[in-house]
């Protein structure tokens, strides 16, 4: 039997539309469900991002699809495995799950996991999945590419320079999972790697302490994925700038 994802595209295909998510409309409670903020967003699909017009398909007022949607190597694009991480927050957007992100496209076997690599902007009909942990197992979340802006950038996460857009996307299936973009903003580190890895998330803090070194050396020995990052206490304030300690170390990123 198809998947909800199978029959969404083929259907997309044969009416030749751009799928929208009724489930996760392009409205503002989508964005933020308790608090209202002080400007509205405006919604863009990937391909009317573009601003470089090396797109070669646009999308008429009704959804339609009006010619192949391929994209240059400088255009719009959803995954390049060549590209490095180059994702930052954006102007509303969470640098927790950036570098969640970040630690995900390091693992590349458990990443196509979370992320197939069989999609593409050219083909997805505005329709793609991810597979996310939830509730003690795996579950398969499909989103439309339809991302807030404001003041026609996006609001949330966003590529510096690659123009992929992978993790834009997967951002929305994890607010999707949540209810909206909003409950991100309460999401820690061990919440994003649990969607993204599954398993159980285990903290500790290493500073001054003579038992755990050792602890954490054990755990490199087994099949533990192990991160470190340095919380200064300081970045809270400036928790979407990635501060640089005198040693080099990004504040707030996994390492590993």
């Amino acid at each position: 039997m198809p998947s909800k994802y199978e029959r969404i595209l083929s259907d997309c295909r044969a009416k030749n539309v751009l799928w929208e998510d009724p489930d996760f409309p392009a409205v503002q409670s989508s964005v933020f469900y308790y608090q209202t903020p002080p400007f509205t967003f405006q919604w863009k699909r990937i391909m009317d991002l573009a601003d470089n017009g090396s797109a070669s398909g646009s999308t008429s007022a009704s959804g339609s699809v009006s010619a192949s949607a391929s994209a240059s190597v400088s255009g719009p694009v959803f995954l390049n495995e060549m590209a490095e991480f180059d994702v930052v927050p954006g102007k509303m957007g969470d640098r927790w799950l950036v570098s969640c992100l970040g630690l995900l496209s390091s693992l590349r076997n458990l990443f196509y996991r979370v992320v197939p690599a069989d999609q593409t902007l050219a083909s997805a009909h505005g329709v793609f999945r991810f597979r996310l942990w939830w509730c003690g197992e795996w579950v398969e979340v499909l989103v439309d590419d339809r991302l807030p802006t404001i003041n026609g950038r996006l609001a949330f996460m966003q590529p510096q320079s690659s123009n992929c857009f992978w993790a834009a996307l997967l951002e929305k299936a994890i607010a999707k999972l949540h209810g909206s973009y909003e409950a991100l903003k309460y999401g820690t580190r061990s919440d994003g790697l649990t969607d993204l890895l599954g398993g159980v998330v285990r903290q500790m803090p290493i500073l001054a302490d003579t038992v755990r070194p050792q602890t954490l050396k054990e755990l490199l020995t087994t099949t533990c994925i192990v991160t470190c990052l340095a919380d200064t206490g300081a970045s809270v304030a400036k928790k979407n700038v990635a501060e640089r300690m005198p040693n080099g170390i990004l504040v707030n990123v996994n390492y590993r």
